[in-house]
């Protein structure tokens, strides 16, 4: 496949065979043709314009599928999208070049919990970048925080953890800055004071708004999702279990009208396979697959920051835990093809 790249392939017709497509939430075994990026009719192609393919590429009973989407990229290869000293163009040309390679064709970098002052100074440097060609696309920032609970923070620094306070809207411009035409997403706690105000102001201004690092109960949750939240980031991690008494964030699920997308970590660490088939059944083709993945991901062992954090990676997984670098992302792709089946 690498020699394609040095060829002049427009105009070319291209049939790749003998492998399995993604088509409606099954594997349908097919040809796949496409000229200049154009999925085409291959009867239609060969009766209509008597034209056979230039190229055959044969896919070994392989997977082509669409490229992957990542909302949650906190970093890779070395780069952390919350560090302001490091050249944020650069940063991103470096992982949108490298993506590809793993199938994540468009991604969101996403900014942890940071000092307020850093905020306007990575989101302006965000608001400058250009994506380029042959490389994974920059969708917009996903902010994860600073609106969280101190409660689930995760790895996130609970002294730069903030509430919306009284003037939610005010507070959101004095944290971010005044300028959020590149954000995407915002993840915030639903139990913070003001949240379903601040739901309301993002979501007219376009962005999505994610419920998540949250310890709220079942009614805050459902005000804010009422106020315009349509996402959760990471399900089933930083946040309390579902109990009968106390349904916080998962009662949610049940019987709402309003759609609810949900972000997951499938590694098969962060969640069980059972987890994984209950959030298809909950909420069925509103699943969306995350690695959030961070400044190690793609690098060999060795000590590593992420915010202000220190990583050691040792035998290719994080010490203290029983995930492998090398298969996260392996495993969440595996995830996605299973899940077409319900097998996992």
């Amino acid at each position: 496949m690498d020699e394609l790249s040095t060829l002049n392939l427009t105009g070319k017709i291209i049939r790749f065979y003998n492998c399995y497509l993604v088509r409606e939430e099954h594997l349908v075994k097919d040809d796949l043709w496409i000229r200049d990026g154009i999925i085409l009719d291959g009867l239609t192609v060969f009766f209509s314009e008597k034209a056979m393919p230039d190229i055959l590429i044969d896919v070994g009973g392989g997977i082509i599928s669409p490229g992957l989407i990542d909302v949650q990229v906190n970093g890779a290869y070395g780069y952390d999208f919350s560090n302001p000293d490091q050249d944020i163009e650069n940063a991103c040309n470096q992982v949108a070049e490298r993506l590809p390679q793993t199938g994540v064709t468009a991604f969101c970098p996403t900014i942890i919990t940071s000092c307020q002052e850093l905020y306007p100074k990575l989101i302006s440097e965000y608001q400058k970048y250009v994506n380029k060609p042959n490389c994974s696309k920059v969708l917009g920032i996903h902010l994860e925080g600073p609106f969280i609970s101190t409660d689930c923070a995760g790895m996130h620094q609970t002294d730069y953890i903030r509430g919306f306070g009284t003037n939610p809207i005010k507070t959101i411009s004095e944290i971010y800055g005044p300028n959020l035409d590149r954000v995407k997403m915002i993840t915030i706690a639903p139990e913070l004071e003001g949240a379903s105000t601040a739901a309301a102001y993002l979501s007219s201004l376009g962005i999505v708004v994610s419920i998540g690092h949250t310890n709220s109960d079942y009614e805050s949750a459902e005000s804010v999702l009422s106020s315009g939240a349509t996402f959760v980031t990471h399900l089933f991690n930083a946040m309390p279990s579902f109990h009968h008494r106390k349904a916080h964030i998962f009662g949610l699920f049940a019987g709402t009208k309003t759609p609810l997308h949900i972000g997951l970590i499938a590694d098969l660490v962060h969640s069980h396979p059972a987890a994984l088939r209950l959030a298809d059944a909950i909420s069925p083709g509103h699943v969306t697959l995350v690695t959030d993945c961070n400044t190690a991901f793609g690098l060999p062992d060795g000590s590593y920051t992420f915010g202000e954090q220190n990583i050691q990676v040792e035998a290719g997984k994080y010490v203290f835990s029983s995930l492998y670098l090398t298969f996260a992302l392996f495993l969440t792709v595996k995830c996605f093809l299973l899940l077409l089946f319900y097998v996992i």
